[in-house]
């Protein structure tokens, strides 16, 4: 599953900030993102508001900013992100905890905003994600934020722990969680075979043609093909996702996605479901070795990826 980021709502600052400021503040968000997507493979970036709508000091956005046109390259990584609000939208998702009973604060003697409710904070620790902080004070500029998480438990009695949450500021606070980071993006499933049966779970924006179930079921346990087969199929079916709240003629993918070269757009012709032959072009690769996934990008009943073909390069034997 994606690594779930939540940006933390108690670094933003009521402060007017100039322009040069507000640009390092939206820089920094994407560098963390960035960087978190790096070692996870997917990664789904909550706020407490539309990111758009995301205030950078008092008298910017992050729509502003990047409307001035001096974070192109940011601009255009935003895109490719999924991102959602409410913070707690998180809590929605299959399989997450009753946080009903379970509240987040800064300890008593935090040098910043001491005994406040951290909500962002607190569902990194919850949910085992990212908490992505903006550098507005010294305490925010480092790996490990520590909490005091307060659980009222069934018999009525108030159960206190002093907790720490996975924090980042910077590229290089990413890296020190790296290979926590990466154990969590690991697939929840052993071989090709658990992945098809679940399929539908794991990968709802995706349908697949039935020449795929034998490619998929074919991923034996222990094979390095399926983590990797898992890492770009997830990342078609998170920007799917993106690109069905966002619009937009084309999806964007986080990783590179080109068409199929006008002399073999013979090999990746497949029979459909219904029997219909299609030329599924677009494709990404995969390692190790010359992996590929062709995919056709379908509008109808509503937007998805249909993957058309899961092996080796076709053509080279």
């Amino acid at each position: 599953m994606p690594l779930q980021l939540f940006l933390n709502e108690l670094t933003l600052t009521a402060e007017d900030l100039s322009h040069a400021e507000a640009v390092r503040m939206l820089k920094g968000i994407v560098e963390v993102a960035k960087a978190a997507r790096a070692v996870s493979g997917a990664a789904v970036l909550n706020c407490e508001c539309a990111i758009n709508a995301l205030p950078l000091g008092a008298n910017f956005t992050v729509a502003a900013v990047r409307n001035a046109g001096d974070c192109v390259t940011e601009t255009l990584f935003l895109k490719t992100l999924q991102d959602r609000a409410p913070l707690n939208q998180a809590l929605q998702d299959p399989g997450a905890p009753d946080a009903s009973n379970v509240e987040y604060k800064l300890p008593e003697d935090s040098p910043v905003s001491p005994g406040a409710a951290a909500q962002a904070l607190g569902l990194s620790h919850l949910l085992d994600g990212l908490t992505v902080s903006l550098p507005t004070h010294a305490h925010w500029r480092g790996p490990e934020v520590p909490l005091d998480r307060l659980e009222l438990l069934g018999n009525g009695e108030l159960q206190s722990a002093a907790v720490i949450a996975r924090n980042a500021y910077c590229a290089d606070d990413v890296s020190y969680h790296s290979e926590a980071l990466r154990q969590l993006s690991l697939p929840q499933f052993s071989s090709g075979a658990e992945l098809w049966l679940n399929r539908e779970a794991l990968l709802p924006r995706l349908r697949f043609i039935p020449r795929t179930r034998a490619q998929i079921e074919g991923i034996l346990e222990g094979d390095p093909v399926l983590e990797s087969v898992w890492g770009k199929l997830m990342g078609i079916d998170r920007a799917i996702e993106t690109w069905r709240r966002t619009g937009g003629a084309r999806p964007r993918f986080p990783f590179n996605v080109r068409p199929e070269s006008r002399s073999r757009m013979g090999l990746v012709a497949f029979n459909d479901a219904d029997g219909n032959s299609r030329a599924f072009s677009d494709h990404t690769d995969f390692a190790p070795g010359e992996g590929r996934i062709h995919f056709i990008v379908g509008v109808e009943p509503d937007r998805h990826a249909l993957i058309g073909h899961v092996g080796r390069k076709l053509g080279i034997g």
